[in-house]
């Protein structure tokens, strides 16, 4: 049996795609699995020695092959499945007896194995396993009677459309070797009401790495913000947020990274001028490897997430897990996927319920202030993280759905 890692969207340290191949694949190695990494053709020569992956895929997850402003949606979608298919087409030597693991999927790479998989005789199609580790693009509504979801125009954001289209080509059949998957239970259960098929959870690929140290009694506080920062990452209400924490409080200190500081260019400069002013304000502006990622989570003593709600309703948080695997206390949208989990291992946080800068201020401060208590819950959190979660979990999985329907 062989473990074929296929990602087209790995190719540097930005955002999550390296480190979950590293945990995946590291733990899989680790037990002695023959493993195959596939990544995007112009993966970083230092990441591909490292993850010993093969430069395999023309298109990239996120590229636009097409920017027609009628069509071109759809026509991204047709050249990057289709070439998907291709690229997969020329793997030699797969058989049934091995899984193949597609790392956060969009549309297309969905489209792209299942061409490829349905064109191989029944006998020798391997166990695909196929994860979304983003939202699928639908608009969640809260109404009177219960949450409702919507697909968005296709010119401005297609998945929804996209995602749903490709499900239509599985039939009950295709249960037999097919496992689509998100790292968390209710991500899940939309993307199944979205697709109309089966779609499991992963137990989720992040583990302790660093001291998980008791943070309780730690003064000053340090508060981070970590990861590769975006809009829907709620980075617009960062500049405030600091300088408003900076101007009211004295038992504080920030940590703010941002993998890619020309993304947001305005914030950006704003929180450059604050570090410049405020020797309490750390500001790191590298894309991090594993090393420079573990001494971030560590120097960390509460994790902001400032996410878009409707984002992070139907999507997980590499970054508020791994707080939560290594003891580090919260601060979270409510009603999203990682309120949800934070619930699960013991509240070891708070949450906002307005996407405003005063929402999340507030919701920073009350965790400031409670802040001893929530550092010992997440002590507590981190030690029961592993019964459940971590790559031991995750491939053992695997393993169980490489058998079973």
């Amino acid at each position: 049996m062989n473990l074929i890692y296929i990602d087209p969207g790995l190719y540097n340290n930005l955002g999550h795609h390296a480190n979950s191949c590293r945990h995946i694949v590291g733990e899989a190695r680790g037990r002695g699995m023959p493993c195959a990494v596939l990544g995007y053709i112009g993966i970083e020569p230092s990441l591909k020695d490292e993850l010993f992956a093969t430069p395999w895929f023309r298109c990239n997850t996120y590229g636009n092959y097409d920017t027609d402003p009628v069509c071109g949606w759809l026509m991204n979608f047709e050249v990057m499945a289709r070439t998907t298919a291709e690229d997969l087409s020329r793997l030699g030597g797969v058989s049934r007896d091995d899984i193949v693991y597609l790392n956060s999927a969009q549309p297309a790479q969905f489209m792209g194995v299942v061409r490829w998989a349905q064109s191989l005789p029944e006998d020798q199609r391997p166990t695909v396993v196929l994860e979304f580790g983003t939202d699928p693009g639908l608009v969640a509504t809260d109404t009177g009677e219960g949450r409702r979801f919507s697909a968005q125009d296709p010119r401005q954001d297609c998945r929804a459309t996209l995602l749903r289209y490709t499900a239509r080509i599985l039939g009950e059949a295709d249960q037999r070797w097919l496992r689509l998957a998100t790292f968390d239970a209710q991500a899940s259960g939309i993307f199944q009401m979205l697709l109309d098929f089966p779609v499991g959870t992963l137990p989720l690929p992040r583990q302790a790495a660093t001291s998980c140290r008791d943070r309780s009694g730690t003064r000053p506080i340090t508060i981070a913000v970590l990861g590769h920062q975006r809009l829907e990452k709620g980075y617009d209400m960062v500049p405030e947020l600091a300088a408003r924490l900076l101007n009211t409080r004295n038992d504080i200190r920030l940590l703010i990274h941002n993998g890619w500081p020309e993304g947001l260019v305005t914030q950006q400069n704003a929180l450059r001028a604050l570090a410049a002013a405020d020797s309490r304000v750390i500001l790191n502006e590298e894309t991090a490897d594993l090393t420079l990622w573990n001494s971030l989570l560590e120097q960390s003593d509460l994790i902001v997430c400032p996410y878009n709600r409707n984002r992070f309703i139907s999507s997980y948080s590499a970054v508020a897990s791994e707080a939560l695997s290594n003891a580090i206390p919260l601060v979270v949208p409510e009603g999203t996927t990682m309120h949800a989990v934070m619930r699960e291992f013991g509240d070891p946080g708070t949450v906002y319920t307005e996407e405003t800068p005063d929402a999340l201020f507030g919701a920073v401060v009350a965790a400031v202030e409670d802040f001893d208590r929530l550092a010992g819950l997440a002590k507590q959190a981190s030690n029961q993280w592993g019964m459940t979660r971590g790559t031991a979990k995750l491939v053992d999985t695997l393993l169980s759905w490489r058998s079973a329907p």
